[in-house]
């Protein structure tokens, strides 16, 4: 999704509606944002948000120069980094060894990757923004959206399980550095 960021339109500052309903949204899609709360949205930060100038509508979120989230229609999706610093905030599906590269390079989660052996299964629904973790590895690869219940996975594995969104080393990742 994030290949190239070029199409950045020039950061605006969220009102405080906007930051009222940034949290709602958040605590709304994940219920341990709660407890978190404080830690990403201080008080008196400086929260901005760029638009994407695509076809996807995609606003990137920044609260002082720490990219937290984007929106995706009507999802908040959290930032890779926020998921690093806060693990529990997303479902966990772990991959196994053979799908790491590939989702690297950009590659939807297939079915076959989330139910061989070194894979783990978490119960979600489809819809549901989930974490993609590797086998063996420590911190989240990417975030997706499962396309299926872990339940329809389990019954039928084949095709597209979830739908990435953001990995490693992807434009959105790499603009954090900046």
């Amino acid at each position: 999704m994030f290949k190239k960021l070029e199409d950045l339109s020039k950061p605006t500052l969220l009102s405080k509606t906007g930051v009222k309903e940034l949290k709602q949204s958040f605590n709304t899609q994940y219920p341990f944002f709660k407890e978190i709360e404080d830690e990403v949205f201080p008080k008196k930060a400086n929260i901005q948000s760029f638009k994407l100038r695509s076809e996807y509508k995609v606003e990137i979120v920044q609260v002082d120069k720490d990219y937290i989230c984007f929106t995706k229609e009507d999802l908040v999706i959290p930032h890779l980094k926020l998921v690093h610093k806060f693990p529990d905030l997303l479902i966990k599906q772990q991959v196994d060894t053979g799908a790491i590269k590939h989702i690297l390079s950009g590659s939807d989660v297939l079915a076959p990757g989330l139910i061989s052996q070194g894979s783990t299964l978490n119960p979600a629904e489809k819809g549901q923004v989930v974490a993609i973790y590797g086998e063996g590895k420590e911190n989240a690869m990417g975030i997706g959206i499962m396309n299926a219940s872990s339940e329809q996975i389990k019954e039928d594995p084949k095709g597209h399980a979830i739908q990435l969104l953001h990995h490693l080393g992807d434009s959105l990742w790499q603009l954090s550095f900046k």
